[in-house]
C-alpha cells in the first residue's frame, strides 16, 4: 500500500467547528468538487465558485443553486469573502499539457502566456485568504519543470492518480493537497468502457466510412498519441474538444450490431456515456448543446477520485 499524508500548516490550523465548511472553488467548472464533497459526506455551508463560461456556470446553477458566483478570478474580490476553510481549483492546462502540439512560443508552462499562467491567482488566493485546507489539481503530463513550480509555490509534493483506479476512463492527473489521505495500489471500482455504454443511441453519432477511414489513420504529419484502437475496456481520457471526432488514437469509438442506413456500425461516445466516465450522475450537463457539453465534462474532475481524497475531511476535519 502507498500512503501519501501531508500535514497541515501550523498557521493554516483552526479549532474544529459546528457549522460546514465554507468553500472557494477557483476555476469551478461545472462543479464537480460541490458533487464531491457531497458524496464524501462532507458539510458544506457556503460555496463561492469563480468562473467565467456561462454553459458551465448554467449547469452549475442547475443542479446546485445555492452556488455563490464570483465571476472572474482576475477581478475577484478575496478580502470581502467570510473565512473559506477549504480552497479547491485546477487552472487551465491547455499550457501544461504534452498533447497540445499546437502550442506557440511563449504559451507553455505556469510562467507562459497562454492560459496556464492563471495558476499564479490559485497562489495569490493561497496566500490571501490562508484556508484551512487546499486541493489543487492538474495534468501529469506537464513538464518537470512546471510540476516543481507548482510543487515550491504549494508547499506540498503531488501525488500522481490514474482515475482508471476509480472509473472506466485513463485519466492521470497530479494533485497536491494538505488533506491528509490514503491511497492503495489498486483499482478500486471493476468498471470498464462497455460497462457505461447505452443500448440505444441516435443515428447522427455514428459515423460515415469516411469518418471512419479518417480516425483510423495516422496523421499526415505523422503524429499520433498512441495505437489506433476502438473498443477498449478502459477509455482513453475524455477531452474537452472530442467533440471534434479526433482519430481513435485520441478519442473513443465503440462498435455496435446495429448499422444506420448510410452509415457504419462504429460509433463515438454520446454525452451521456462521457458524463459516467468522468462518474458525474447522469444528464448531469443536460440542458446545454452537445458541443458544450462535451466541453464542460471534458474541462472537468473525475468524480469519484476526488471524493476519495474528500472523503478524509471527515476524519481530519477542522
Amino acid at each position: 500500500m502507498s500512503e501519501f499524508v501531508t500535514k497541515i500548516p501550523v498557521s493554516f490550523r483552526r479549532e474544529r467547528m459546528e457549522r460546514g465548511l465554507n468553500v472557494l472553488s477557483l476555476f469551478d467548472g461545472i462543479s464537480c468538487g460541490q458533487i464531491a464533497l457531497e458524496r464524501a459526506g462532507v458539510e458544506v455551508d457556503k460555496y463561492f465558485a469563480s468562473e467565467i463560461n456561462e454553459s458551465a456556470i448554467k449547469i452549475t446553477q442547475k443542479n446546485y443553486p445555492k452556488t455563490i458566483q464570483l465571476g472572474n478570478v482576475e477581478s475577484m474580490n478575496l478580502k470581502e469573502l467570510p473565512k473559506i476553510d477549504l480552497l479547491i481549483g485546477g487552472s487551465p492546462c491547455q499550457s501544461l499539457s504534452s498533447s497540445n502540439v499546437w502550442l506557440k512560443d511563449g504559451e507553455y508552462g505556469v510562467n507562459g502566456e497562454g492560459k496556464s499562467r492563471l495558476f499564479w491567482e490559485y497562489v495569490k488566493a493561497l496566500l490571501t485568504i490562508k484556508p484551512t485546507y487546499f486541493f489543487f489539481e492538474n495534468v501529469a503530463s506537464m513538464r518537470n519543470i512546471d510540476r516543481d513550480i507548482i510543487t515550491g509555490q504549494l508547499g506540498v509534493k503531488p501525488v500522481m492518480i490514474n482515475s482508471s483506479q476509480f472509473s472506466g476512463q485513463h485519466r492521470r492527473r497530479y494533485y497536491w493537497t494538505n488533506i491528509p489521505f490514503e491511497i492503495e495500489d489498486k483499482r478500486y471500482v471493476n468498471t470498464t468502457m462497455q460497462d457505461i455504454l447505452e443500448s440505444k443511441v441516435e443515428d447522427k453519432y455514428y459515423l460515415k466510412q469516411g469518418t471512419l477511414d479518417c480516425i483510423m489513420r495516422p496523421a499526415s504529419k505523422g503524429w499520433q498519441s498512441g495505437k489506433m484502437e476502438i473498443d477498449l475496456q478502459i477509455a482513453r481520457p475524455i477531452t474537452a474538444s472530442c467533440w471534434k471526432i479526433h482519430r481513435a488514437d485520441t478519442d473513443n469509438y465503440v462498435t455496435t450490431e446495429y448499422e444506420p442506413e448510410g452509415r457504419t456500425n462504429v460509433r463515438r461516445l454520446i454525452p451521456l456515456e462521457c458524463e459516467r466516465l468522468q462518474t458525474l450522475p447522469d444528464n448531469y450537463t443536460e440542458g446545454i448543446s452537445d458541443k458544450d457539453r462535451y466541453e464542460a465534462v471534458g474541462n472537468g474532475w473525475n468524480v469519484e477520485t476526488v471524493t476519495h481524497i474528500f472523503k478524509s475531511l471527515n476524519t481530519y476535519n477542522i
